[in-house]
């Protein structure tokens, strides 16, 4: 008899059947495809797994079968892993193929596409568009253009090696803690995912400077944007929300930033939010408090980092501090 499904993906969770039907009217409907799927060897299993970091899915599919897919635009960025077996995808004049170990760019975010998948194990992280457009520096709303890629692939296979480390470390290290446990973590694995993409994939993403946005790169916008990020700096903020409250683009609260103080928007948040950090270790109680769970507090989900940044400001590790409370 075959395995029925036991959670509901598209939420999350995990989903199991040896049943062909079952996992092409699941595939239908969670993704909106038109496709034709090979019946598979007898008692092989179609499953599929899927968990969120914020607005950012990674998800595994293994199929042990041959089939075709067509589906509309995705309306943000899909990047996919083959462990095992081979696909092949066409947009608009670009085709592909891949096998393992490769990594893929699905599609130009705004266009249809299609698909073959043979017999393959694939994980795919899916990336909202607003969110990379936020890291660009692209100004808030629809922009000019849609943002496409010029290449689907990877620009070395350094940078290939990276994304899977990226999501081999979010997946294995990040998505492990408690739901719900530390927002700024989460918030943070996001924005480290989507920044990845902008690395790794070349693409029209970063937005050419404008003269008025040299205009704005002032010391009253620096002001402003300094002092939303210090009346809240537990908040899920990014560029935007910090452009936003100092009334200026992205692209020119960067300019003003490098200008007047020289270093970016967000590094100023993550130093705030260090030496917050570095206060709660202070005053914290050794025996009940760990320097883990008070890094993951102030959104420092790689405790490596943590530290070496925590080093470089005040000396020595925060084991130290914590050990000195």
């Amino acid at each position: 008899m075959p395995h029925q499904p036991y959670a509901d993906p598209p939420d999350g969770g995990s989903f199991r059947t040896t049943d062909v039907d079952v996992a092409r009217d699941w595939l239908k409907a969670a993704y909106g495809t038109s496709l034709r799927m090979k019946t598979p060897a007898l008692h092989s299993s179609f499953w599929y797994t899927r968990t969120a970091a914020g607005p950012v899915s990674l998800s595994t599919l293994s199929l042990p079968t041959d089939y075709t897919y067509a589906t509309g635009p995705l309306g943000a960025v899909a990047i996919t892993h083959v462990v095992s077996g081979r696909m092949a995808r066409e947009c608009a004049d670009d085709a592909a193929e891949a096998g393992p170990g490769d990594v893929l760019a699905i599609s130009q975010p705004h266009l249809p596409y299609t698909g073959r998948v043979h017999a393959a194990e694939l994980r795919a992280v899916t990336v909202p568009l607003g969110l990379l457009e936020e890291l660009a520096g692209r100004l808030p709303g629809p922009p000019a253009r849609p943002l496409r890629f010029t290449r689907f692939t990877p620009a070395s296979e350094a940078l290939a090696a990276q994304w899977k480390r990226t999501v081999d470390y979010v997946e294995e290290s990040v998505l492990g803690l408690p739901t719900g446990s530390e927002p700024l973590v989460i918030d943070a694995v996001a924005r480290m995912l989507a920044a990845t993409v902008l690395a790794v994939f070349p693409s029209d993403a970063r937005p050419e400077p404008v003269l008025a946005d040299s205009r704005d790169a002032t010391p009253e916008t620096v002001r402003r944007a300094v002092a939303f990020i210090e009346s809240q700096p537990d908040g899920e903020i990014g560029l935007t929300e910090m452009a936003e409250a100092a009334g200026v683009t992205p692209r020119a609260l960067q300019y003003a930033f490098r200008r007047h103080l020289g270093t970016t928007p967000t590094a100023y948040l993550r130093r705030v939010r260090l030496a917050l950090a570095h206060a709660d270790l202070v005053a914290a109680d050794p025996a009940r408090d760990t320097v883990t769970a008070i890094a993951n507090r102030w959104g420092f989900h790689h405790q490596g980092r943590f530290s070496a940044a925590y080093r470089a400001a005040y000396g020595g590790p925060p084991g130290r501090t914590l050990a000195g409370s």
